[in-house]
């Protein structure tokens, strides 16, 4: 690639990345989001599950990734586990020592959320995705699959440190649709 194609091509990278701010809070105004919203979501999603597996800076990492006010709800078939604020969070992502990550069943998983549909809302985003929890060293977190499937809702809230998760309920087990 020659030193012109290399410069032009970061030239309208920043133009796009300098228009899309603009737009971006114009876009929220109107109830849409732009290309980089989406982006930006995606990245969030990307980085927590990331933040959550690895305790980052004793979890502080994950519960960066929420608002001040934000909570983690756990639905296992009804029965809530609510984390919320910042102490909570960064407990939930293993704490100061992050002794959590080191134990079973949580030493044996890995946190993926796959197939992320972004939807505009009237105080943001909101996203559902898979949650997928895949075995890691041999060991399952459920004896009867190698793995487990959930999934998460999201609600993302633009600020000034940018999208940051206001709400993210994981259903443990979702029923399956009804068959027609």
């Amino acid at each position: 690639m020659s030193r012109f194609t290399g410069s032009a091509r970061m030239v309208m990278a920043s133009l796009v990345l300098m228009v899309g701010a603009g737009v971006t809070a114009n876009a929220l105004a109107a109830g849409k989001l732009s290309a980089m919203d989406y982006i930006e979501i995606q990245q969030l999603v990307n980085r927590l599950n990331f933040a959550l597996d690895y305790c980052g800076n004793g979890g502080r990492d994950f519960a960066a990734l929420f608002t001040e006010d934000g909570e983690y709800v756990v639905d296992d078939g009804g029965q809530l586990r609510s984390f919320r604020g910042p102490e909570q969070l960064a407990g939930l992502a293993g704490g100061p020592d992050c002794a959590v990550t080191r134990t079973a069943p949580r030493m044996h998983l890995s946190h993926l959320a796959e197939s992320l549909v972004i939807e505009p809302s009237g105080k943001g985003a909101r996203g559902t995705s898979y949650a997928i929890y895949p075995g890691r060293k041999g060991k399952a977190f459920q004896a009867d699959v190698a793995g487990q499937v959930g999934l998460y809702h999201d609600e993302f809230v633009r600020t000034a440190k940018g999208w940051r998760l206001k709400l993210r309920r994981h259903e443990v087990s979702p029923e399956a649709p009804a068959a027609n």
